[in-house]
């Protein structure tokens, strides 16, 4: 795995006034410029080290999965993320009086808000109490 060290912060002595050596978070950032070169192993152009850290190739999940409307049922509705893949869930209008978040289905948690966005990993549940009705809307990462 990358590991991605940013510049130290000004107030970072280069040598460690304690030890008179190099401090540590000067050297990690030294050795992940020259882990990121090549560690001498080849030959890295200046043009290759001004374009930064390689980039991460972006993983989509379910790159065909739309917005869709999530039917709520009565209330406490229960709404479990049954894709198989992260998603977001947009609740909005109606009258929530309470939101919970359960990532096993028998421990809740209250949200503290009512309405928003929040973000699914596959089976966690949000568990809405309203008097009436909200409209929800899945959002497939």
């Amino acid at each position: 795995m990358l590991n991605i060290t940013n510049i130290p912060a000004p107030r970072v002595d280069l040598i460690d006034p304690r030890t008179n050596f190099m401090s540590r978070e000067w050297y990690r950032f030294f050795l992940n410029l020259f882990v990121l070169t090549g560690g001498g192993q080849n030959q890295t152009s200046l043009d290759d080290l001004q374009l930064g850290p390689p980039v991460m190739p972006v993983v989509t999940t379910n790159s065909t999965a739309a917005v869709s409307s999530i039917t709520v049922g009565a209330s406490p509705f229960t709404y479990v993320n049954l894709t198989g893949f992260p998603a977001d869930v947009m609740i909005s209008g109606g009258g929530v009086s309470n939101l919970e978040f359960s990532r096993d289905g028998f421990t809740f948690f209250n949200t503290g808000s009512y309405y928003g966005m929040f973000g699914l990993s596959p089976s966690d549940t949000l568990r809405v109490t309203y008097v009436s009705p909200p409209t929800m809307t899945l959002i497939p990462r």
